[in-house]
């Protein structure tokens, strides 16, 4: 069997249409039987089985798909709940067309007939009660192409993953071609979630695929993990130097963020020998405190400044005409706000890039790169 099977449920689409056998139809039909049936012993129902339309899995199928599907109508079998036995076999699709909708999408219709007797009548009834009317379509795909980057999502150098946005545009896949039709199966609703979708094969892709795009021991699976966060990447070397270069941001952060700290710890430190000292001599003592205070903050917002790549040359002259030390403090406070924004005391340093950096697939151990 195609490795690349999927069910492809469409909840409540049995189509409402009425059709009586015409005379074309009973010609199509009679050509897959054993004997001449007449349009009295025969129940013709149609079909919407699939769409281009976005499903809940991130998949849609082409216009080109569905013309596959045309060509592989006649013939699939009707089923239960995707048991593939010969004792569910229902009815069969005797042909199918691909129909533009009012919105502009296109959708496959099927027509599909079975015999009248006792043992159908049941099932007939039910159809049309409005109790059967939810189908999944089993087919086998030739390829699911990723629409950001346009290669294969699983079995080629695609970086994306499905769901997620790049670039404003969130990421899902085209299945492009359809290899082989299987059944329709009759499927109740609710079902589990994206019901019909083969969730054990299609999980294990995506796992497979996840943790190829974090990176391992090769350049190739950084490079992949890179490019899955938005990152435009060369080579290995490159891969390789933007991985460093956020290694040294890292470690420049915390110097700056180290000596930020002591800064405020000696900040507080001479305020507290300001005070002590206006206590004991509030004279001669307490001059030499302020103005040794005073030269202390003008260092401080010259160093903040350098810090924010300003120039510092020129502010110094500009201090120098300030003497009025609620006027400085202000200045001070100005620069320690902006450098507080721009070197925050808990970096984010280990997250990339990405629009969520919380998410598992966003996070980078710098631990697991060797630079």
């Amino acid at each position: 069997m195609n490795q690349n099977h999927l069910r492809k449920s469409i909840a409540a689409r049995l189509a409402v249409e009425t059709k009586s056998v015409t005379t074309g139809d009973l010609a199509i039909i009679n050509s897959m039987t054993r004997r001449e049936f007449t349009t009295e012993e025969l129940y013709v129902f149609p079909v919407l089985c699939c769409h281009t339309r976005m499903d809940r899995e991130g998949d849609r199928f082409t216009r080109e798909s569905l013309n596959d599907m045309v060509a592989l109508a006649k013939g699939v079998t009707f089923i239960f709940d995707h048991r593939w036995s010969a004792y569910g076999q229902t009815a069969r699709v005797y042909k199918a067309e691909v129909r533009q909708a009012q919105d502009g999408e296109y959708e496959l219709v099927g027509w599909a007939y079975m015999p009248k007797n006792e043992n159908t009548q049941p099932i007939i009834d039910a159809i049309d009660a409005g109790i059967l009317k939810e189908v999944s379509v089993g087919f086998g795909y030739k390829e699911l192409q990723c629409s950001v980057c346009k290669q294969n999502y699983y079995g080629g150098n695609c970086p994306h993953l499905r769901g997620r946005e790049y670039d404003g545009e969130i990421c899902f896949t085209w299945i492009n071609g359809v290899s082989d039709w299987y059944e329709i199966s009759f499927v109740a609703v609710p079902a589990q979630q994206g019901a019909g979708i083969e969730k054990s094969l299609r999980e294990k892709m995506d796992d497979e695929k996840k943790a190829r795009l974090k990176g391992g021991e090769s350049d190739m699976n950084l490079i992949e993990f890179l490019k899955s966060l938005g990152v435009e990447v060369k080579d290995d070397d490159h891969a390789l130097s933007i991985v460093k270069g956020w290694k040294e941001d890292s470690e420049k952060t915390k110097g700056l963020e180290d000596d930020l700290k002591t800064e405020r710890e000696q900040h507080s430190a001479t305020k507290a020998q300001l005070e002590a000292a206006k206590k004991e001599k509030p004279d001669a003592t307490l001059v030499s405190a302020g103005q040794k205070f005073f030269e202390e903050s003008r260092n401080q917002i010259i160093k903040m400044a350098g810090m924010l790549d300003e120039n510092t040359k020129t502010l110094e002259v500009i201090l120098r005409n300030v003497t009025d030390i609620d006027g400085l403090l202000e200045i001070k406070q100005s620069y320690q706000e902006k450098v507080d924004k721009r070197f925050p005391p808990d970096p984010q340093s280990k997250g990339a890039l990405g629009d969520n950096p919380s998410s598992e697939e966003s996070e980078i151990d710098m631990k697991n790169f060797t630079v």
